[in-house]
């Protein structure tokens, strides 16, 4: 009689429990309809308030959205901020959304500790710095030893910066740390210093960025697409902290990795880069310091490519993308020592670079430097020395018309690969010596040096020295690269006389002339060479040579 009453009594503690469990829930529903619109103003009103603060800039956030439960999602956006000192240039940071996630222990306490946050649509626009207090760049070789002893880091680099960025929040802890932030194919554009000129675009791959606060450095890794030569350089590294003056000071150091750049992405000069190194600085100036490595490098003149590694000290103008070498030693092929300074630079007039440079080889490989601009087997073998100036403007023609090469040279134990030449080399050399018929006198070697100066496509030398055992050869004249003819007009000097340069009868019937055509102490005649490097055509110029014989003082 009693277990139905005991049945019904627990029927009815059940049905209480559900009531309770039912009004528990409705509670909290009705209490999160009403404290979620408060919580989502609050959120927004701090975030705008802290990124005003913090980067001395207006904050535009459109709206904040929370989802509540034991872990609350946050997301929000768009996001816009802009320098207040800096109107007059694109927003500082936009952002179509960022999302988050944090327990209620986390979002409560101080300073609030936010694990990642997941953007979407970064970009980043950094203006110039104002004009005052740029560092200079040094030019010259003297210039940059120059800053070299002065300083360790680039001027205006880690020490300045370091007195500047957020100077205002100095002292003041920061309320909000952010353990890590992540986006994809984020963009960064540094603004150049003058309007008309493009800024520089970067696509950032796969940041990461963390312990981000606004008062100490910051740790980033990336994938950075490189413009030009094309590629993706990964780095590895410290950002900031923030400088909120002047956010082209922002200073950063990292290790970097270049992988198959692309160079034929520069007009006229081609071949697959490797290069790994560190760079530091502030986002403005950027010292680089690093290796590459390329396996086949090309000038696309009509020669093939050869191998080419280098080492390297650069400084980068973060604000137009200037590049100025502080020096750059290159290795060519297998033993041409290079050393490069100088700059890549932004044209004034036009768009594209000019390529300014200081160049110097000792002790190179003479067949090395030709095979480089020369189809087929170089013309020529042996040592080769040069200091020259390099200058290529940009423009829609090929890199050779348009290169400008001025400078001084010397070729040492030279020999001729064409056997047409090296046969007329030796038999100059044997009657130069007056022993035309000894074969021992073969494979001589010869020496070179002068003045040339390149342009449109030619090499002229306006003063050219040429010597062989028993005789030197001074001329003047050019040299069509593409063609590679040859025009050349200047004189012979011999050391025998003019008999002794024949054999036979000839040499009776010359010797009564051999005063004749004697300059102080040798034999000298006027010559020409015309043709081709590869069918040349040599010649004494008669007139000139009677001329010469006949008439005293001439």
């Amino acid at each position: 009689m009693h277990e139905p009453a005991t049945r019904t009594g627990r029927l009815t503690a059940r049905t209480v429990l559900l009531v309770v469990l039912g009004v528990l829930v409705a509670l909290s529903a009705a209490i999160g309809l009403t404290a979620r619109p408060r919580l989502e103003h609050w959120l927004r009103t701090t975030v705008i308030a802290t990124l005003e603060r913090r980067l001395d800039s207006d904050v535009d956030l459109r709206s904040i959205s929370v989802t509540l439960g034991p872990v609350t999602r946050i997301s929000g956006g768009p996001l816009t901020i802009r320098h207040r000192r800096r109107q007059d240039v694109a927003p500082l940071i936009t952002l179509e959304r960022f999302e988050t996630t944090m327990t209620w222990r986390e979002l409560l306490r101080r300073p609030r500790r936010v694990d990642t946050i997941t953007l979407t649509g970064l970009a980043i626009v950094i203006p110039p710095s104002p004009a005052e207090g740029v560092p200079r760049f040094p030019r010259s070789d003297d210039e940059g030893r120059a800053a070299d002893e002065g300083a360790s880091e680039p001027q205006g680099s880690r020490e300045d910066a370091a007195r500047t960025p957020a100077a205002a929040n100095r002292g003041e802890p920061p309320n909000v740390i952010i353990g890590r932030i992540t986006a994809d194919a984020a963009t960064l554009v540094v603004l150049p210093r003058e309007t008309r000129k493009l800024p520089r675009r970067f696509v950032l791959h796969r940041l990461a960025v963390r312990d981000i606060t606004t008062d100490r450095p910051m740790a980033f890794a990336t994938e950075v697409e490189n413009p030009q030569p094309h590629g993706r350089i990964h780095t590895i590294g410290t950002f900031g902290p923030w400088n909120v003056e002047a956010p082209a000071r922002t200073p950063l150091q990292a290790d970097y990795r270049f992988v198959d750049a692309d160079l034929s992405t520069i007009r006229g000069i081609a071949g697959i880069v490797q290069s790994t190194g560190r760079y530091g600085g502030v986002l403005e100036r950027i010292e680089a310091i690093g290796t590459t490595t390329m396996p086949g490098f090309d000038l696309k003149v009509g020669g093939r490519p050869l191998p080419l590694s280098t080492r390297f000290t650069v400084v980068v103008d973060g604000t137009n993308g200037n590049t100025y070498i502080q020096p750059a030693e290159a290795l060519l092929g297998a033993g041409t020592p290079i050393r490069v300074t100088g700059g890549i630079v932004k044209a004034e007039d036009r768009r594209g670079r000019t390529v300014d440079l200081a160049m110097g080889i000792t002790a190179g490989r003479l067949e090395e430097v030709l095979a480089l601009v020369m189809d087929g087997t170089p013309a020529m073998r042996g040592r080769i020395a040069v200091d020259a100036a390099l200058l290529i403007p940009p423009g829609p023609l090929p890199v050779v018309e348009r290169m400008e090469l001025e400078g001084r040279f010397s070729l040492a134990e030279t020999t001729f690969t064409s056997r047409v030449l090296q046969a007329k080399l030796d038999e100059l050399s044997r009657r130069a010596q007056g022993r035309p018929e000894d074969p021992d006198v073969a494979r001589v070697v010869s020496a070179f040096s002068g003045r040339f100066r390149m342009a449109n496509g030619v090499i002229r030398f306006p003063a050219l020295r040429f010597d062989v055992d028993g005789a030197r050869v001074e001329l003047a004249g050019h040299y069509a690269v593409r063609s590679q003819g040859l025009h050349f007009d200047g004189r012979v000097r011999l050391e025998a006389g003019l008999s002794r340069m024949v054999t036979g009868k000839k040499r009776w019937l010359l010797r009564p002339f051999d005063g004749l055509f004697r300059r102080q102490g040798a034999t000298e005649f006027p010559i020409h060479i015309r043709g081709s490097v590869k069918d040349p055509e040599f010649g004494v110029d008669v007139k000139e040579t009677l001329k010469r014989a006949l008439i005293p003082g001439r």
